[in-house]
């Protein structure tokens, strides 16, 4: 069902067949401390790294890019939120994972702002996805990862961390090959990469 669900999603955003981008699951998983939705990882074979025009991207593990990379956004999420809560304001209400039922990011806005899933229960299939605004308000999507991205790109999400959108629904989908492009961010050790075509190299 996840893959025909990814289908429709790529439709949607102009996509016709996966972009094939092959990640070392075991390895993510295993650095990041938990599954993840098998939805996701259908994303990611499809998808790739990318972003929904200037307004999202979904994060994508081993990447060079540490600007989309997985789990270096989770790590910014876990300083962002470390240091709000040390500042002269009212603690953030949010719970990163690995905090019971805590949040995971999985993408981030061009306006300082991130999606996550809420790791609630033990099957990463039924987490549901919530956001916060750049002040660490929370807010609730009440649906699973691509529930939220159809909604998302269709531009009925309702989230006050998602930018209006500058161009009539559905966004397209900007590729990019995950490459550190230098001057922003860190180069990484990538352990993703793009399936070769059939007779490739032959």
């Amino acid at each position: 069902m996840s893959v025909a669900n990814i289908e429709g999603l790529a439709r949607d955003v102009g996509i016709e067949a996966p972009r094939r981008f092959i990640v070392d699951w075991q390895r993510a998983e295993s650095e990041i401390g938990t599954r993840l939705p098998q939805e996701y990882k259908d994303y990611v074979y499809w998808f790739g790294p990318g972003g929904f025009e200037d307004d999202f991207f979904v994060s994508v593990p081993g990447v060079e890019n540490s600007n989309i990379e997985f789990l270096s956004n989770f790590q910014d999420e876990v300083e962002d939120l470390r240091n709000w809560n040390s500042g002269d304001r009212t603690l953030a209400p949010i719970r990163l994972f690995p905090e019971a039922g805590g949040w995971l990011p999985f993408a981030v806005t061009d306006e300082g702002c991130a999606v996550f899933w809420v790791t609630e229960g033990d099957d990463p299939d039924r987490w549901k996805v919530a956001a916060r605004t750049r002040y660490w308000e929370p807010e609730y999507f009440g649906g699973g990862f691509v529930e939220f991205l159809r909604a998302a790109v269709r531009g009925t999400a309702e989230l006050v961390a998602l930018p209006e959108p500058q161009h009539t629904p559905p966004l397209e989908f900007w590729p990019d090959d995950g490459s550190w492009l230098g001057g922003a961010g860190t180069r990484l050790e990538a352990y993703s990469r793009f399936e070769e075509a059939p007779g490739a190299g032959s």
